[in-house]
């Protein structure tokens, strides 16, 4: 397919402000630039953003083969994809293809040689490790991805930054509630002074999206099967409740645990009439949609549907795709994620530039050094400020 001219422009036109947006990103690209490393090859998994243009180029122009696919098709920006792949990229956007193509075009994009891969979700180190493909080591970023490759046997060493302190303690944390509650509003024109939300999950991101909730007026439960993660919630101005009580009365219900299935058909059918349903987690079946699918639906809006279920209405957002990325034609990207491209591209320089030889395989942390690195020129950023 012949390339958007018109798209292309668009992107090149933003590039300078994401460049000046995102210093992190830039510096360590220019030291990825500054490295041959002609013959690599590297693969990624993951949402297609303009940040993704930030992370991915310098390789490309450092002489790397890049492919990547879109691990969230409701987060993909047709543009991004239409200026990854005249730029030389192999990608897959995923967002028209049957689950099929998804699915064998994951597998293709995991066969060998590969010397790094860039994972959200864990679906192509798995795939990878089903292939017996050799890898020097693979970075994987989120909860549901940890969630997937546990159970594996990996034959190469994965290195997890989902848990490094600037990843969960900082992005988890704060940058999800900041990005959430404007994405919802914007999507919705409703406002939470006053409204009952649960967040399902009281982890990092849990605990952002909560503590924000509250601070714009929302009267906030949680419900949590940790105990220690619910004296935490107490102590954050949240109520307790146990799950099936707290559906009942929730005008707004936020799913924010990583793991799918953890609104079935059970708990839909004891949501109250009128409830609105989203998710914050990287899975987008955290919420059943496909058991919502059976049902009458209606599109009230772009990003909000309607399901008539048993004499009752209820409204789920971007298709129970994470709500803070939902695709919504903006191209400035969001700062705030500028040191985690950040914490990517110096991740997989080093991996590039044979960081983990001789580290045995196996999940791995996130090297403390290279986070380091990361956080310093953080904190040279902000003394620019």
């Amino acid at each position: 397919m012949a390339a958007d001219p018109n798209a292309i422009a668009e992107i090149e036109a933003a590039l300078e402000w994401l460049r000046f947006t995102h210093p992190i990103s830039t510096h360590f690209g220019a030291e990825v630039r500054r490295t041959d490393l002609s013959g690599k090859r590297l693969a990624g998994w993951m949402h297609l953003l303009p940040d993704t243009i930030l992370t991915l180029m310098p390789f490309v122009e450092a002489g790397v083969s890049v492919r990547v696919g879109g691990c969230n098709p409701d987060s993909t920006d047709p543009r991004v994809v239409e200026y990854l792949a005249n730029h030389g990229v192999e990608v897959f956007d995923g967002r028209r293809e049957p689950r099929t193509l998804y699915d064998e075009t994951l597998r293709h994009f995991a066969t060998g040689p590969l010397d790094a891969i860039c994972d959200m979700g864990g679906e192509l180190i798995e795939a990878a490790t089903r292939a017996g493909t050799p890898i020097a080591g693979a970075l994987e970023a989120t909860t549901t991805g940890l969630h997937r490759i546990r159970p594996l046997h990996l034959a190469f060493p994965v290195f997890d930054w989902n848990g490094i302190a600037l990843k969960d303690a900082i992005h988890n944390r704060f940058h999800v509630g900041e990005e959430t509650w404007p994405a919802f509003g914007s999507i919705t024109g409703l406002s939470l002074f006053g409204c009952r939300v649960l967040v399902v999950g009281f982890g990092p991101v849990g605990r952002g999206v909560a503590e924000r909730a509250r601070a714009l007026g929302a009267v906030v439960t949680v419900a949590e099967r940790d105990p220690v993660r619910q004296l935490e919630a107490l102590h954050f101005g949240c109520r307790t409740l146990p799950l099936a009580e707290a559906l009942a009365e929730a005008a707004v219900i936020v799913t924010a645990t990583g793991r799918d299935g953890v609104l079935g058909e059970a708990e839909l059918n004891l949501c109250r009439d009128g409830a609105v349903l989203f998710n914050v987690g990287h899975s987008n079946r955290e919420i059943d949609v496909d058991w919502l699918d059976r049902h009458e639906r209606r599109t009230m809006k772009a990003h909000i549907e309607r399901y008539a279920i048993g004499g009752r209405s209820l409204f789920l957002l971007n298709r129970g795709s994470l709500i803070n990325i939902a695709f919504t034609g903006n191209l400035a990207g969001s700062a705030s994620f500028d040191p985690f491209s950040g914490v990517m591209i110096r991740g997989l320089l080093w991996l590039l530039t044979a960081g983990a030889a001789g580290i045995p395989p196996g999940l791995h942390s996130y090297p403390p050094e290279l986070e380091r690195e990361v956080a310093t020129a953080a904190l040279a950023v902000r003394a620019r400020a």
